[in-house]
């Protein structure tokens, strides 16, 4: 249990070590090794001058608990699975508040992490005041409280940031570029194995690669990062296509099937398998609101020669040629 308790207490746990981990902190009869290990979390912990402001950590937590992805109606059995999970939250929560007003010694910042599972997306503010749109698959780290003149955020997935001016540099980390504003409003997209894009709606930014390649973005550019490369290309687009997202809208605006693919598939939670890759090559214009998967692939059916199956239990959608012949 020590490895897995100081794992979730650094927010390094992997999805089937924290469920592991919930199982053995629930497990009846492990009451005593869990106080073990959190007295020894508090005995070594250094601690902070004054008790912090939770409020915020807290909305986390309900975030957490109510962007679970559970069947309607919802059982008593994921009820009470739910209720595990707020307790493993609050664990470190709890820990570090007492620790906080009764010692009095300085700590490194709390991170908070915000996640949204496929099919969902959030918005949230920072502690600086700045808006922050979380697209669906996506996760981003930031401090507690801004310190030390600098406004850090770490961000894997996509986010579109609306950044309060306060005169501190305001800067998002991806695993292959950083962007560093003041006071701006910009969409970065950077998903793992997808070539990362960023769009600036207004202000300025600065792109800057592990290589230390840079760029300057203005009004209305967009950046494609080439990471083999490192190297920056920027272009002139429509940047309400690219942030239409924070609306509850998709616009595919003559994109082919290998991007259309891949947004669907975080938008909808569905695995989507092309049959033929040559329609990966096709070219797709469509505006999504309110429409199902099922109506999405109605719409491709007419407007692409493609056809397809979905088995709604499995959530897997596969994409055919549709054949030519008449008589099928």
């Amino acid at each position: 249990m020590k490895k897995f308790f100081q794992k979730y207490l650094e927010n390094r746990c992997e999805e089937d070590e924290f469920n592991l981990f919930v199982d053995l902190i629930t497990k009846q009869g492990n009451e005593n090794e869990l106080s073990t290990n959190m007295l020894e979390d508090w005995n070594t912990m250094p601690l902070y001058d004054e008790a912090p402001d939770l409020s915020d950590t807290l909305h986390q937590i309900h975030y957490r608990i109510n962007s679970q992805e559970v069947p309607v109606p919802r059982s008593r059995k994921m009820m009470t699975y739910l209720v595990r999970v707020a307790a493993v939250l609050f664990i470190p929560l709890a820990v570090t508040y007492f620790l906080q007003v009764y010692k009095g010694r300085n700590v490194p910042a709390v991170y908070q992490t915000v996640s949204t599972p496929l099919a969902s997306k959030t918005s949230f503010q920072l502690p600086d005041g700045s808006t922050v749109w979380l697209n669906s698959g996506s996760s981003l780290r930031f401090p507690a409280k801004f310190v030390g003149g600098k406004r850090l955020v770490e961000l894997t997935g996509e986010a579109y940031f609306d950044v309060a001016k306060n005169g501190d540099p305001f800067t998002v980390k991806t695993s292959r570029f950083d962007v560093n504003v003041m006071g701006t409003a910009f969409d970065v997209m950077a998903y793992r194995n997808e070539i990362p894009v960023v769009t600036l709606e207004r202000g300025k930014v600065m792109l800057e690669t592990r290589s230390g390649a840079r760029d300057f973005l203005t009004p209305g550019e967009q950046a494609h990062i080439d990471t083999l490369q490192e190297s920056i290309t920027l272009s002139k687009v429509d940047t309400r296509i690219f942030s239409a997202w924070i609306h509850d809208r998709l616009i595919f605006q003559n994109e082919p099937l290998s991007a259309v693919v891949k947004r669907l598939e975080r938008w909808y939670n569905v695995d989507i398998h092309v049959d033929d890759p040559s329609l990966m090559d096709l070219r797709l214009t469509a505006n999504i609101e309110f429409e199902s998967i099922r109506e999405i692939m109605e719409l491709m059916e007419i407007t692409l020669p493609v056809k397809y199956a979905y088995n709604k239990d499995a959530r897997k959608l596969t994409i055919y040629r549709k054949s030519t012949n008449a008589n099928k």
